[in-house]
């Protein structure tokens, strides 16, 4: 259980227990999509508390601040330093120098703020058959999916970056011990739906993977973030197409 902790500290906020094993750290990423479940749950027994309170407008809003809040900014922050490197359009190295600087440009700047105003509007927009803790946890659970996909399928190119030992320790048995983590809860709140979602959300991984492996060589631990938030966001996306959401509510508990 040292591993799933080590998952959840790192991924959230929420506090838990810690072990100093390395070897634990290393093995985390295969309980991603469980801390991706907690953090969804943390989101929405949130929205719960304030929804007497608040009409749905400054809800959404409550929502994704604490969304940030409770992953620390970590994958947003991972979301604006790619946007500034790939945005800069200049060569690998100096792309990666780009990206590792603390400042924020232009275009990751621009990044974030449209990254929360989706889900802020995605927030607002999902009907009132669907509830909220379908897409919320649905997201969660499978932003942190994809990354464990990407960090599985392509390299890892930091020499010392924080990725780089759990990489390594992620075999095709912890790979698909994650996959199950994360198809369990998805189909268990929207039925085959969620299995179509997880596809996507493998897609959306792969896709993002591919595209900077062409660029840069392989991965970092931006990336991985940039992973999460994006496939968080195409999942809260499709989530409001017309059939899905009423589909999604159908097939959901009737708890």
């Amino acid at each position: 259980m040292n591993a799933f902790f080590h998952a959840v500290a790192f991924l959230t906020r929420i506090p838990v227990p810690l072990s100093t094993n390395r070897e634990d750290w290393e093995k985390s990423p295969m309980w991603y999509p469980l801390a991706g479940l907690l953090l969804g749950i943390a989101i929405v027994l949130f929205d719960t508390l304030i929804a007497r309170w608040f009409p749905l407008p400054v809800r959404a809003v409550l929502d994704a601040a604490c969304w940030a809040y409770l992953t620390g900014g970590l994958h947003l922050d991972g979301w604006m330093d790619t946007a500034d490197g790939l945005g800069s359009y200049r060569e690998r190295e100096r792309t990666l120098e780009i990206m590792k600087d603390s400042r924020v440009g232009a275009m990751g700047v621009l990044a974030g703020v449209f990254a929360v105003l989706l889900k802020v509007g995605s927030l607002i927009s999902l009907p009132a058959v669907c509830p909220l803790f379908v897409p919320v946890v649905t997201a969660t659970v499978l932003g942190r999916t994809a990354v464990v996909w990407v960090m599985f399928v392509f390299p890892y190119i930091q020499a010392n970056g924080t990725g780089k030992g759990m990489k390594e320790q992620l075999t095709l048995r912890r790979l698909l011990f994650a996959f199950i983590c994360a198809i369990v809860p998805v189909m268990f709140l929207s039925g085959w739906l969620g299995l179509v979602l997880f596809a996507l959300a493998l897609g959306v991984g792969w896709l993002a993977g591919w595209r900077v492996t062409r660029r840069l060589g392989g991965c970092t631990g931006d990336i991985y973030g940039a992973v999460i938030e994006g496939t968080e966001i195409v999942i809260l996306l499709v989530m409001l197409i017309p059939g899905v959401n009423e589909l999604a509510a159908d097939l959901a508990p009737a708890w």
